[in-house]
């Protein structure tokens, strides 16, 4: 189905091009592309937080890294972020005359990750990406048609991707992507519950044009239908496990899709809904929790009008991690009891392994950490949970998104970096991102970051103080010493020796950051 990355370097504008990562990735589909030159990674990631959650997962992106052609770190951290967007890699220019070269630490993460890096001919002034781009574009547009591949394919693309991203709506954006054109999924009253638009800021008012063609589509007249001259609508009949009946729209500006697509695209969507989409139209809190970490907008907001939730009023987040499933009604009613002295607004839901916990309204009266503190103490099921972190400021049900999705990115390398704790702040887990990425990164910058703690590498002892102080027991000596099993005059001693050995004051936060940083990612080489 569609054009690969392997049929893409056969076009002229490619010769002498050089796989250089990612060689067991040619194979992957490449439906669109993109120009990279804004590169700072600090805009970079601003714009990543603004722009609404994607994946994109056949996209290839062009790029010089001009303005970052004298960081090796903001190199790493660039192929880091177009990884974990689901770019299918990078097609470099002017290595030669930007950079003299591609530095081993990009190279290696690019390796690690599995991402394509394709360096066009080097040193090679008279390159230029309008002739990658146009036939690029060319290749892609005459590959749009399905053929008897498409639905195994699409599925395939999908079951690749992370879990929490495995669902019907991402399924549909896929096929949107694919195809060019709206994608409206709705229950049996034609009541919208997902819709994916092309191009995303399009003001079509697919709602409307349903609604117009309701009467023939409820009398049972299935096919297809034309608004005007510029808008074409096919539609079918799709099911849940239940036997309920759910309408499919492939809304399509300008142009009619080739023929027989609707049946492709309605089968692709079927299999999803199966394998994903269980109680696609239910109404629960179960489904609302789903609906949010799964950028589901649409029946997100349907969800929460019906259940009479006000998801604004979501401040706060807790993900709870239990170590067995047998647990988790026990551990959800033992955080509801919990929590309800507390808050007003209490959505607690399970996803997989992770208690996803949303909060709202609290009585301001109390510190909302203490309140999680207080939990992890008060709790007679603390062996049963494995980790919980507390995410406060949710601003919108983005903020709640993008924190599911970061904290099940770092959650199995949490007990690699904190050996002795299991409640964890949101900052902490940014923090622990970072510290990752930091690892992935090659021996050049992990050695620059460890070199902070180089005069301590010869003595285990004290840089296992260094470590169970700042990470362990956050900077408190009490809680240092407990876990050492010495005197608290004894760890007093030890840190001060510890800061005047570095040349920081460890116990000054402003001071430690660069040895806390180092202290993760120490643990996570050496673990």
């Amino acid at each position: 189905m569609g054009v690969t990355v392997k049929d893409l370097l056969q076009l002229p504008s490619f010769r002498g091009a050089q796989v250089v990562t990612g060689t067991s990735r040619l194979h992957q589909t490449v439906s669109s592309l993109s120009v990279l030159e804004v590169a700072d990674v600090n805009f970079f990631s601003q714009i990543i937080q603004t722009v609404q959650e994607e994946w994109y997962a056949e996209e290839l992106v062009i790029s010089s890294f001009y303005s970052i052609k004298d960081s090796v770190e903001q190199q790493c951290q660039t192929v880091q972020y177009l990884h974990d967007l689901g770019e299918v890699g990078l097609i470099l220019y002017y290595v030669g005359i930007v950079m003299p070269d591609i530095a081993d630490e990009v190279l290696e993460l690019a390796e690690s990750l599995n991402f394509i890096i394709i360096c066009m001919p080097r040193n090679d002034y008279s390159l230029r990406y309008n002739e990658v781009i146009y036939e690029v574009m060319e290749a892609i547009v005459s590959n749009q048609n399905v053929n008897e591949h498409f639905v195994n394919e699409s599925l395939e693309k999908v079951s690749l991707l992370p879990e929490h991203l495995r669902s019907v709506e991402i399924t549909l954006k896929l096929l949107s992507d694919r195809m060019k054109a709206n994608i409206v999924l709705t229950n049996s009253n034609l009541d919208i519950i997902n819709r994916v638009m092309w191009p995303r800021n399009s003001t079509l008012d697919v709602a409307d044009l349903i609604q117009s063609m309701a009467p023939s589509i409820l009398n049972g007249r299935m096919g297809e239908g034309e608004l005007d001259a510029s808008c074409f609508v096919e539609y079918k009949r799709v099911h849940q496990k239940n036997g309920e009946a759910l309408y499919l729209f492939l809304i399509k500006e300008n142009t009619k899709l080739p023929p027989k697509t609707m049946d492709q695209i309605s089968e692709v969507v079927q299999v999803a809904i199966n394998l994903w989409g269980d109680k696609h139209n239910e109404v629960s809190e179960y489904a609302l929790v789903k609906a949010i970490v799964n950028d589901e907008s649409e029946k997100m907001r349907r969800l929460a009008n019906l259940l009479h939730i006000d998801v604004s009023a979501i401040q706060m987040m807790w993900l709870v991690y239990i170590q067995d499933l047998s647990e988790e009604k026990r551990v959800r009613e033992d955080l509801k009891a919990h929590l309800s002295q507390y808050y007003k607004t209490a959505v607690i839901q399970t996803i997989d392994y992770c208690i996803v916990v949303l909060l709202g309204n609290c009585s301001y009266k109390y510190n909302e950490y203490e309140i999680a503190a207080e939990y992890m103490e008060m709790t007679g099921l603390v062996a049963e949970i494995s980790s919980i972190v507390y995410s406060p400021r949710m601003r919108n049900t983005q903020d709640v998104r993008r924190m599911y999705q970061l904290v099940n990115s770092v959650e199995k390398e949490v007990h690699r970096i904190y050996h002795h704790r299991k409640l964890y702040t949101a900052a902490e887990v940014r923090s622990m991102k970072r510290a990752i990425d930091l690892s992935k990164q090659g021996e050049e910058i992990t050695e620059e970051c460890l070199s902070v703690i180089e005069p301590l590498m010869d003595d285990p002892d004290t840089l296992e103080t260094l470590m169970t102080f700042l990470l362990d027991a956050k900077g408190n000596m009490d809680d240092c010493s407990k876990l050492l099993f010495v005197h608290k005059n004894t760890v007093k001693y030890r840190i001060k020796k510890i800061s005047e050995l570095i040349g920081y004051d460890v116990t000054v936060n402003s001071e430690s950051y660069d040895v806390y940083t180092a202290c993760m990612v120490y643990r996570l080489i050496h673990n």
